[in-house]
């Protein structure tokens, strides 16, 4: 299997990413395909595609999106730097899981209604408490987009949560 989008192997052809770039970004898309439980583009968007162009579209799963997205954002950042994204969206789709879990449809609309009473469309702008509203619905709808079943997180996974957690704190 390849862990390696088409999208981004120019990127990789003309030096833009290094090598722990590269690895970052194949731990992101085996991470993200193996915790959601749906692809980014349903099968009959895939098909539909398919049928106009004659070929699939490159991001087809949820890794296949982060994996580009984060190379195509984040190409010109250091390692270091480039590692704190991939770190962020791994620690946020473990916490979207651990908070959304469980939750009755009422918990989850109302998140919606509180993040639609913010009246800032840029985050930087806004209040902590409507920070973290704006937060907590990125993280629900990645529990939704991506179907995120906890059975599908290891313990590998809650370590580092627990370890990145302690590390923000101190």
């Amino acid at each position: 299997m390849n862990y390696i989008n088409p999208a981004i192997e120019d990127m990789i052809a003309h030096k833009k990413l290094s090598d722990n770039k590269i690895e970052s970004l194949i731990f992101l898309k085996k991470y993200a395909d193996r915790v959601s439980t749906g692809n980014y583009l349903p099968d009959n968007e895939v098909e539909k595609i398919e049928k106009k162009f004659g070929v699939k579209p490159d991001v087809i799963s949820w890794g296949d999106y982060f994996q580009t997205q984060v190379a195509g954002e984040h190409w010109d950042k250091s390692d270091e730097d480039f590692q704190n994204v991939i770190e962020t969206i791994h620690y946020d789709l473990i916490a979207s899981v651990m908070i959304f879990n469980n939750k009755s449809a009422e918990f989850l609309h109302d998140v919606d209604l509180r993040f639609n009473e913010i009246n800032e469309s840029d985050p930087e702008k806004l209040s902590p408490e409507d920070q973290e509203m704006y937060h907590l619905k990125i993280l629900k709808d990645y529990y939704q987009q991506m179907d995120l079943d906890i059975k599908l997180y290891s313990d590998q996974d809650f370590n580092f949560f627990k370890q990145y957690s302690e590390s923000e704190v101190s």
